[in-house]
């Protein structure tokens, strides 16, 4: 997909993708920032995601648009994502968000002209009168208890956050593996063109949601055969290999795994770089641990 860039400043680019919808990339090492997005309607502006510094984007909206942010959109609850709400206490700005992530939030923190609304299911927006949105939230646990995912159905774009990102970018600690696998299939059989992700160089067709589901459900396969290798018999009682475990010992073990190699391991590595798709399994085999040693 052609777009074109109509900003660039403080390690930010904006793009358009059409005359109500654009993609703003972000830099995550340097600024921590997550990538956003402008939806841009006749009155106001929505943000997607109040990512660390992001209230710069007020001042953006205003640069590009000519018009005020009245919305933020928030995608779940990791800090890159988050943590620049503090930044618009004083604003008369709605937050919108998954009710998990409200009560989690403690909106009564964010004492100022910030007002929260948070969903369950499927709630359908307009940005003044030509622009609908559409926020729907997952029941279960996928990249996090949180996840929102934002809809803009005259383009067939939807937002992922941190859900769908690239390869060498996914990260599990508040994840549920399995059930983020699930998600996103039953997300890929809706209709849609694109979808931004919270980490990554551009927009991505519509048909990646399948493909990072591949490489989830690969991840976690090696993940269970690391787990085997420590536990071979899991229905027994738990004993001192797991009380004891370090996470340098689990990196241990995943080192050796891919040290052996198999087709699993060479696809990871060829998708997300050695050391991500290291750092993917370690993660998700300790999360595997954790079931038993809580």
């Amino acid at each position: 997909m052609e777009y074109e860039q109509i900003y660039q400043g403080n390690l930010v680019e904006v793009f358009k993708i059409s005359d109500s919808f654009y993609f703003r990339r972000a830099n995550l090492p340097i600024r921590n920032q997550c990538n956003g997005a402008f939806i841009v309607g006749n009155t106001g502006v929505a943000i997607v995601d109040a990512t660390p510094g992001g209230i710069e984007m007020a001042d953006e909206a205003i640069k590009l648009f000519h018009k005020p942010v009245t919305a933020i959109y928030l995608t779940h609850g990791h800090g890159d994502h988050t943590e620049g709400l503090v930044d618009w206490l004083d604003r008369e700005v709605t937050v919108y968000c998954s009710r998990r992530l409200v009560e989690d939030l403690d909106p009564s923190y964010f004492k100022g002209k910030l007002s929260f609304v948070g969903i369950d299911g499927t709630v359908k927006l307009r940005l003044g009168e030509d622009v609908e949105v559409e926020l729907f939230t997952n029941n279960d646990v996928a990249h996090s208890k949180w996840d929102t995912f934002v809809r803009i159905p005259s383009l067939g774009i939807v937002c992922t956050g941190d859900s769908v990102v690239e390869y060498q970018t996914a990260y599990f600690h508040s994840a549920d593996i399995h059930s983020w696998i699930n998600s996103l299939r039953r997300l890929a059989n809706q209709k849609g063109n694109y979808i931004l992700a919270g980490h990554g160089q551009s927009l991505f067709p519509y048909s990646y949601i399948n493909e990072f589901a591949d490489f989830l459900t690969v991840v976690e396969r090696c993940a269970k055969d690391c787990f085997k290798r420590h536990w071979p018999n899991p229905s027994e009682v738990v004993d001192e290999r797991f009380t004891k475990i370090s996470w340098a010992g689990v990196k241990e073990l995943v080192d050796r795994y891919f040290a052996e190699g198999n087709r699993d391991t060479k696809f990871l590595e060829e998708k997300a770089g050695p050391d991500d798709a290291r750092r993917e399994v370690r993660m998700n085999v300790w999360a595997m641990i954790r079931l038993y040693i809580r």
